[in-house]
């Protein structure tokens, strides 16, 4: 009768007549296998036993059969080593590598594939008398000394818990307990295949029997002092080829046993766990049998002293009763099961760990060389590249990456321990300088601009700004002390004054305030300061006012300061590249009529052209002197002509383009600077020279930094008048922001048309 189980659920065999009586010789199958086999070794006997799929999720099975009639043990071991659980296990292993070891890598996956091997070996040569291992080829794997060295060294680590365990089982005997199992297993080496032209098999079997004696004696895997793994029989034979005829045809074979087995009385040929089929003069069962009756008479005594036919002292052997070899199978599975890794079969994983850990300290080295107190991102990020590099060219193997994210947070690590760079960005995209640091203290970029004040006179130093108070404002208020700007006749754009609102009328506001006390003003004034925008544009809520204006509009005297000969001169207005200090002449062709107020610029004349007569209306033409000034961060300025040409004037010679262009055109708002360094051009004042004619030239900006953006203008309140023969200059804002955004420099930004305008005066 035959009883079936998988390790370590043994419930079918508690129904074995004998099992606290029968003394059970104990045989097992190890090894690898081809695919598309299952896992099935020695297929003789391992079909046998059942193979029952692997629906608990086991790295490692250890099924069995109990051959009751002749009190026979059979165990086949299926391990990720066989090629079908390998693919179908793999990617759980690998999962299982990534949880533990943080590395995926196939050596280190490969690593704990083959400690799962080793240790379910081990926990086979514990409860085995004998063991078969299976080769699928006709080559001895020469791979199986490395597993015999780890699984020996792991049996010496494990000898005392292994004997503190089997004492709590009450029923083994001492020797038993003492040795950690009841007998030294046997190894019997067998092959699938023989190789193609060898006709004399038993020849080849006694010379590989010689060889791996010699091997195995020579690495000491066995030895004299009975405390190795396994051993080998001194005067039997333990190595079995399979005949090239007995595989020829293996479905054949299949067939015409299972047509037997189906004939009347065909199931009382089978004899388990042979197959039903008679066997030829030299099969499996025959050479299997020897050893199955040598170890229920006698036992073995297999231990080698300096010779091969020498004898030593004998180690204990006994055949254990099946309820005691159940028993001390559960606790053996238990311990064996749970090991981790088995270092001394990791030797990849190890190399590369031990390298990796000579290479991190250089790499980091070379990170910590020469640091600077702190220091950007960038720097880090370069520093960083520089150590990977040497680490990459001297560190190797599976945990290469797992050492690499290291030294990532190693050098990221020293890098935020006080060392990082605050690195806000300022309105021109410069970085902060500063170690890292709180949002009270300012921020510096430790970048300094040339700028020019309102009027144009002083040139003065500006520190990259971080907000638009500092760029718009703070820095043309501060130089207007040194120039006198403060002191020039000025045009004050709308802007929130400390208590009231613009909005608000005289009559509003006189009656809320007598109703209000100081405390509620200040409250206001604080509501006002967190609703305000920071500048205006057409779409900013009526009534909403900037607690500063961005723009400034001064006059800087007479119209007699600008001679059109000379140009603007170096003393008055410093900073000009050659030839590009003049403003343009602009005639404007205006008809006499009360309150006439005349359209934008497009619609007027210029010079050199002569009006349509449009009726009776007297008309007469002034001239208006204009300019569109740019500036880049290093002080230079210029004029441009139009809005694709800079101004260039013949030294000596009056200019002969005219203002036509940049009155009816869209004018870029950034233009690339003639200097050295080629840097963008921003444009930051209108010129203009108003006439003595009784008109009032009008300015009425409006800038769009960008496509899609808000309009922004210096107020909502219409065009600006000046005043009759005077020098007037506006200073646009530095950097443009809503209340949603921050508008970089952008090449489709434009100053739109219509800026310019001239009027009658009432009469």
């Amino acid at each position: 009768m035959r009883n079936t189980f998988r390790i370590p659920n043994f419930d079918q065999l508690f129904d074995v007549s004998g099992i606290s009586c029968d003394k059970v010789v104990v045989v097992s199958i190890i090894g690898k296998s081809p695919y598309n086999l299952s896992g099935l070794k020695v297929k003789s006997i391992g079909r046998v036993i059942a193979q029952k799929e692997n629906t608990d999720d086991q790295e490692c099975v250890i099924d069995g059969s109990y051959d009751e009639e002749n009190q026979i043990v059979y165990l086949h071991m299926s391990s990720p080593l066989d090629a079908d659980l390998f693919v179908n296990e793999y990617s759980a292993i690998q999962k299982k590598c990534e949880a533990d070891r943080k590395c995926d890598d196939f050596l280190a996956v490969y690593d704990e594939i083959k400690s799962i091997f080793a240790r379910y070996l081990l926990l086979i040569f514990h409860i085995s008398h004998i063991v078969i291992l299976s080769h699928p080829t006709c080559t001895v794997d020469t791979n199986y000394i490395q597993y015999f060295k780890a699984i020996d060294s792991l049996s010496q680590k494990l000898s005392d818990k292994i004997t503190e365990l089997l004492k709590g089982i009450d029923t083994l005997s001492q020797e038993w307990v003492a040795a950690g199992r009841f007998c030294t297993p046997r190894l019997i080496f067998y092959f699938e295949r023989c190789p193609t032209n060898i006709t004399n098999v038993k020849k080849l079997e006694h010379n590989l029997e010689d060889k791996i004696y010699f091997v195995l004696k020579k690495t000491r895997i066995i030895s004299s002092s009975g405390c190795s793994v396994f051993a080998i029989p001194m005067n039997d034979e333990f190595v079995y080829i399979e005949e090239a005829d007995s595989y020829t045809d293996d479905l054949g074979h299949m067939v015409r046993g299972l047509l037997l087995d189906c004939q009347p009385g065909g199931a009382m040929q089978l004899e388990v766990p042979y197959s039903s089929q008679p066997g030829g003069e030299k099969n499996f069962k025959k050479f299997l049998l020897v050893h199955i009756q040598q170890a229920r008479t006698k036992g073995f005594d297999d231990t080698v002293s300096s010779g091969r036919h020498q004898h030593s002292q004998a180690a204990h052997f006994e055949l254990p009763v099946l309820k005691q070899w159940i028993e001390a199978t559960k606790v053996l599975y238990k311990l064996l099961s749970k090991q981790k890794l088995v270092n001394a079969l990791c030797t990849d994983t190890r190399f590369s760990e031990q390298r990796c850990l000579k290479v991190l300290p250089l790499a980091l080295a070379r990170y910590l060389e020469g640091l600077p107190s702190h220091y950007a991102k960038v720097d880090h990020e370069a520093r960083l590249a520089i150590a990977l590099t040497l680490f990459r060219a001297q560190a190797r193997g599976p945990v290469f990456e797992r050492y690499a994210s290291q030294l990532e947070k190693d050098c990221r690590a020293h890098w935020e321990n006080g060392r990082q760079q605050c690195e806000v960005a300022s309105l021109t995209g410069n970085p902060c300088k500063l170690p890292k640091h709180s949002s009270d203290r300012e921020h510096m970029s430790g970048f300094i601009y040339k700028a020019v004040c309102d009027c144009g006179r002083k040139v003065g130093a500006r520190e990259d700004p971080y907000n638009v108070k500092q760029a718009n404002y703070t820095f043309y208020h501060q130089i207007s002390k040194e120039c006198q700007c403060s002191k020039l006749e000025k045009i004050q754009f709308p802007q929130q004054t400390k208590t009231t609102k613009a909005s608000v009328s005289e009559t509003e506001e006189s009656s809320v305030s007598s109703e209000r006390s100081e405390k509620d003003q200040e409250k206001e004034n604080s509501s006002l300061s967190e609703t305000a925008p920071a500048m205006l544009t057409l779409s900013t809520t009526p009534g909403l006012l900037p607690i500063y204006s961005s723009w400034s509009l001064v006059c800087l005297g007479a119209s007699s300061l600008y001679s059109h000969n000379l140009g603007l001169s170096e003393s008055h207005q410093p900073g000009f590249l050659s030839s590009t200090n003049y403003l343009l002449p602009w005639d404007v062709l205006v008809f006499s009529k009360s309150k006439q107020i005349w359209p934008h610029v497009n619609k007027y004349t210029t010079r050199g052209r002569r009006g349509r007569s449009t009726g009776s209306l007297p008309q007469f033409t002034v001239k208006v002197f204009i300019g569109v000034e740019y500036e880049c961060s290093s002080g230079h300025r210029f004029m441009l002509s139009s809005p694709e040409r800079m101004l260039k004037a013949m030294p000596g010679s009056i200019v002969k383009e005219t203002g036509h262009k940049i009155a009816e055109s869209d004018m870029p708002l950034y233009f690339p600077c003639a200097c050295r360094a080629g840097k963008l051009a921003q444009l930051m004042r209108l010129h203009v020279v108003t006439p003595k004619a009784p008109v009032h030239c009008t300015l009425d900006p409006k800038v769009q930094p960008g496509p899609g953006a808000p309009i922004f203008t210096p107020t909502t309140e219409g065009p600006t008048k000046l005043t009759q023969s005077a020098y007037w200059i506006m200073r646009f804002p530095y950097v443009y922001i809503s209340d949603k955004e921050h508008y970089n420099v952008n090449g489709a930004a434009r100053l739109l048309q219509g800026v310019f305008g001239v009027t009658e005066m009432d009469q």
